[in-house]
């Protein structure tokens, strides 16, 4: 009898604790982050876990909360904006996997080709650092203007003009669509072009040779990015069904990068 009763107890135990589901907590941006973190949830489902998922469209909170440990991971930023984070804040997040890109470029409502574009043309840029740095890297591989040779973003200060003598003027990115009405060149990203029905297609030209440093990141704190359900995470978002997303509904923005 006590043999029964022992196994009796060790099986109920058993079974509630397998009944028993472990949440990770997982801040996402809006689309496509939020969806690709969905269709992840229902393969962790199936491993004992639990998404939940809190939408932040800003950044900076997105990170103080990870960085806090009101989330496990989070879903919105490239490295370098990490990084600045990091040092800003003395934080410790780190990549946990790259899951997707996007491709930004230069637009102009002017001119159809890079030769057309004229000395002294007006170029608008991001004034944010990252984005900043981002948009200048391509004017120099279009050979428009040449960098200083620095470690570090890029900025305004580090154009050399000599080329084409662009005027070359930063504002924030949600100003940029009326500046491609307006200016000669503009960058700008896929996801606010389409909203006036231009696409990266229609782009001057793209970024290219990046090797990735841009991708949109899983991301982690340094002393959880090990965990169990982390990692878990990380597969569930690099599935076929991740990627067959990306590809199917997302091939007018971006791409999957793994």
């Amino acid at each position: 009898m006590l043999k029964k009763l022992f196994l009796f107890v060790g099986l109920t135990i058993l079974a509630l604790s397998c009944g028993k589901k472990e949440t990770i907590k997982v801040a996402a941006a809006g689309y496509p982050m939020e969806e690709i973190v969905k269709i992840a949830s229902e393969d962790l489902k199936k491993e004992g876990y639990d998404t939940k998922i809190t939408l932040l469209t800003d950044y900076v909170t997105a990170n103080v909360g990870l960085a806090n440990k009101d989330f496990d991971a989070n879903f919105h930023q490239h490295v370098p904006f990490m990084e600045i984070f990091n040092k800003k804040n003395n934080a410790h997040l780190v990549k946990v996997a790259a899951i997707y890109d996007v491709y930004v470029g230069f637009y102009s409502k002017k001119y159809k080709s890079k030769n057309e574009i004229p000395n002294g043309a007006k170029v608008v840029v991001p004034n944010d650092p990252t984005n900043q740095d981002r948009a200048l890297r391509i004017l120099e591989k279009q050979g428009l203007i040449k960098l200083k040779q620095k470690n570090g973003l890029y900025n305004l200060k580090d154009v050399d003009n000599s080329i084409k003598n662009l005027k070359i003027t930063a504002l924030p990115i949600p100003s940029l669509v009326q500046a491609y009405k307006e200016a000669d060149l503009v960058f700008n990203w896929p996801s606010h072009m389409l909203k006036i029905g231009i696409t990266p297609k229609d782009a001057l030209f793209l970024e290219e040779g990046t090797k990735g440093r841009y991708a949109i990141v899983l991301a982690s704190r340094e002393d959880n990015k090990n965990d169990k359900k982390i990692q878990a995470l990380a597969k569930a978002m690099t599935s076929e069904k991740v990627k067959k997303f990306l590809k199917e509904k997302y091939s007018k923005e971006g791409y999957p990068v793994f």
